[in-house]
């Protein structure tokens, strides 16, 4: 019995229920027992929130084996942008190289994108098949070679075909790390996963768009090419030297998890399964398309826009770009923080969508001159910031967190290899638009693409509301 039971203040009232429950209404003794626990509710209430206060505060901090897998499986993804972005980023000094056009420049990205989704989806389904470690060493060896082959070669036809195998090789990662961290990691570490695996796209994009800039200052952008091939075996190497110890280590940790520790986990963020979580899931999957769409769309073509619009060379429109990714970092934060506010994933893209709505047909309207160039950069910064939030809702979040009710590898790649539909379509799509109808038609395309996002996030949220209304 706690010591406040027996406090002066409480005497006289505890006196008063102990005689009622001998004599009065209160006269059973399994009512008198539930008084005893009403009196004592307010100490052991008070005494819980401080333990789960504490629970939280430490119990969400990552074991080292843990944060030292999340580590690899981050340098691993990010790195693989060196191999895989050093193509877009460098699509300007390609045109001129091989003199070609907008959209025959942009069928090589075209070819990379459509195999690196189509891979997704089938390594998605056949991923649980194969042994993960060598996989992905595998992979990270082949999209070396052909980086280093598409900078030795001077046939733009051979490269476009050694980059369409570049993005079937790198297709394999994403599915394969997500199966892999939810496999391996408790469910309570999913916020801290979502967020380093979403900076991965921002940090590697950013370290190509920025070493590119470099090389072509000096004159060689072939170079970017080059250091992929050196940087992915190594990897590979590190890869494969950690990754039976860290593995192992997070398994055995994960199966010392009680039932509490992950229910509450699942409670901490994230959409719960419903009547209309299929309805959802589809949805995400048509926002997928979509938001590649507008994210690879703006991304690989930034510089060929800010020099055909506002004539700033090609190593200041590389550098410019710089400014979207930087900002993407931030993306993954800005998700996880407002899906503590809005639990549906769907209702938090239909958010996003229509910022990126605004944004993108402000860039008509931003007129010329540097302050055009100011309002420029300053909207699509805005874009690439929304798009990469709601990228990760949809490629990490939710195969994390409705991992209970669909296989996470195999709904990560389906989810990232939608996404790449909408890159394979921005490629070749967005570049043989803006050569028949220039990029103000491309800006109003991609508002009103955004727009139709945000009709289905409505449709989705009054389908809910009235299922939930019905049962």
């Amino acid at each position: 019995m706690p010591k406040r039971f027996f406090a002066p203040r409480h005497i006289f009232q505890n006196l008063v229920i102990l005689l009622k429950g001998k004599y009065g209404a209160f006269g059973r003794e399994k009512t008198l027992r539930k008084r005893f626990r009403h009196l004592q509710g307010g100490y052991m209430t008070k005494n819980a929130d401080i333990c789960e206060k504490k629970a939280k505060r430490g119990g969400n901090k990552m074991s080292g084996s843990a944060a030292s897998l999340l580590l690899v499986c981050w340098l691993v993804y990010a790195c693989s942008y060196i191999g895989k972005l050093g193509y877009s980023a460098n699509i300007v000094n390609i045109e001129k190289d091989f003199g070609v056009t907008h959209a025959m420049a942009g069928m090589a990205s075209t070819f990379f994108f459509f195999a690196y989704g189509a891979g997704q989806i089938i390594n998605g389904i056949f991923c649980k098949k194969y042994h993960i470690r060598y996989l992905v060493f595998c992979v990270l060896l082949i999209s070396a070679v052909c980086n280093l082959s598409v900078g030795l070669v001077r046939n733009f036809t051979v490269t476009r075909f050694l980059w369409l195998i570049n993005g079937a090789s790198l297709s394999v990662l994403w599915p394969c790390l997500i199966r892999l961290l939810s496999e391996t990691l408790k469910s309570e570490y999913s916020p801290k996963v979502v967020v380093a695996m979403g900076t991965t796209v921002a940090a590697g994009t950013f370290a190509v768009y920025g070493l590119s800039a470099l090389f072509v200052a000096i004159g060689c952008y072939r170079v970017i090419f080059y250091l992929a091939s050196v940087i992915l075996p190594t990897i590979a190497v590190v890869w494969t030297l950690f990754y039976d110890k860290l593995t192992k280590a997070c398994i055995s940790e994960k199966s010392e998890e009680s039932a509490v520790a992950e229910t509450g986990a699942e409670k901490s963020g994230g959409q719960k399964a419903g009547g209309t979580i299929v309805f959802s899931v589809i949805a995400l999957g048509a926002f997928a398309v979509i938001t590649n769409l507008v994210k690879d769309g703006l991304t690989t073509w930034v510089p060929a826009i800010l020099k055909e619009q506002y004539g700033v060379p090609d190593s200041i429109g590389i550098i410019l770009t710089l400014v979207m990714p930087l900002l993407a970092l931030f993306g993954t934060s800005v998700a996880v923080a407002l899906n503590k506010k809005v639990r549906d994933f769907v209702d938090l893209c239909g958010m996003a969508f229509a910022a990126i709505a605004v944004l993108t047909f402000c860039l008509t309207i931003a007129g010329g001159g540097s302050r055009g160039v100011v309002v420029t950069l300053a909207c699509l910064a805005g874009v690439s910031l929304l798009t990469s939030a709601t990228n990760n809702v949809i490629t990490s979040m939710a195969p994390l967190y409705l991992k209970k009710q669909f296989n996470a590898g195999l709904l990560a790649g389906i989810m990232n290899g939608l996404c790449y539909v909408g890159s394979t379509l921005s490629a070749y799509g967005l570049g043989a638009f803006a050569d028949g109808s220039g990029w103000n038609a491309v800006f109003l395309l991609l508002a009103a693409l955004s727009a139709a996002c945000v009709i289905v996030a409505v449709v989705n949220l009054i389908v809910r509301l009235s299922v939930k209304k019905h049962i």
